[in-house]
């Protein structure tokens, strides 16, 4: 019984070290309303889920466009302020944790 735990315990260890860079996945997040761009995060941010990663005006004023579904960092951002976007467009890149 204790060489099977000395065998086991090791094995477990490395298994999860092996999967833990699997688990991070870089998710793409699309404008869900288009428009012209107020702001949007800049790359290194951290995000969690809730933030909002893009505002275009409308008008009713500035509306979040795209929005963290979980935690991580900003790894690329594809527009710009001022420019303009279109509905479905993949605007910001987040690297999951």
């Amino acid at each position: 019984m204790l060489l099977k735990k000395k065998v086991l315990l090791p094995l477990c260890i490395m298994s999860t070290l092996m999967a833990a860079p699997v688990l991070a996945a870089d998710i793409p997040y699309t404008a869900v309303i288009g428009g012209t761009v107020a702001s949007v995060v800049s790359v290194g941010t951290d995000v969690r889920e809730g933030d909002v990663l893009l505002t275009v005006d409308s008008l009713a004023g500035p509306m979040a466009a795209a929005r963290a579904d979980s935690r991580g960092t900003v790894k690329e951002v594809k527009v710009k302020t001022g420019g303009t976007v279109a509905t479905g467009t993949v605007v910001v890149v987040v690297e999951e944790k």
